[in-house]
């Protein structure tokens, strides 16, 4: 494992694994990646241990052998791998550690928009493969109340990378995707890339599907 990329959904997790494919990496562990191909159950068998485990101690970690699902990537990034930023960073210690951010407004936002609504509002008939582990981690992580939990759980998990962080040194950046290649290249030690950074957003064709024309305020000035 070559990167831990442990920011939120909705923080440009997308757009950067993309970029690391160009730079440092061949195989990156996206959302995407467990929605397409990959078997749920390990990592809702992971919440249940990191959640529900019966851990004596406050400090005590679940056992977890993320290599039984993830050997074959050197990268991670986006839910679920965030939720288990501690645990990633001690299975994988000589991994370089990402933490992803974004302005909080807009990542409340962009979530709303996407995730909370489409967990809110799912498609008839038979639940996807997909939505056990999502229910999970809106429980865990957010109690089922994005609009009352969202912006702590936010604040609360950059904090607590951060501070993970602290023990990487130089091995550590908070990135945000408007900053582009180049803090991106330096803490990888790559070249930077001649073509623009990458803004991807498998969300794009949701969010027009789902968002509301904005109303006319003003009726007289209608042709």
């Amino acid at each position: 494992m070559k990167v831990l990329v442990l920011g939120f959904p909705r923080t440009g997790t997308q757009s950067i694994a993309a970029a690391l494919l160009e730079l440092a990496c061949t195989n990156v562990y996206h959302m995407r990646v467990v929605g397409k191909n990959q078997p749920q159950k390990n990592w809702t068998a992971a919440l249940d241990a990191k959640f529900q485990g019966g851990r004596k101690r406050a400090d005590e970690h679940p056992v977890i052998d993320f290599d039984t699902f993830l050997h074959h990537f050197d990268a991670v990034s986006d839910f679920p791998a965030a939720i288990f930023a501690e645990e990633l960073i001690k299975a994988y210690p000589s991994a370089t550690v990402i933490l992803s951010i974004r302005d909080e407004n807009a990542w409340f936002k962009s979530m709303e928009a996407t995730l909370v609504h489409a967990h809110a509002n799912p498609p008839q008939g038979q639940p996807t493969a997909m939505r056990p582990l999502a229910e999970k981690y809106h429980d865990y992580i957010l109690r089922n109340d994005f609009a009352s939990n969202g912006r702590k759980a936010y604040r609360e998990h950059n904090d607590f990378v951060r501070a993970l962080g602290e023990t990487k040194g130089s091995d550590f950046l908070e990135y945000s995707v408007k900053d582009g290649w180049e803090p991106l290249c330096k803490l990888l030690q790559m070249l930077v890339p001649s073509e623009p950074f990458p803004r991807e957003d498998d969300w794009i064709s949701y969010k027009a599907r789902h968002t509301k024309p904005k109303a006319v305020k003003d009726c007289e000035s209608l042709p």
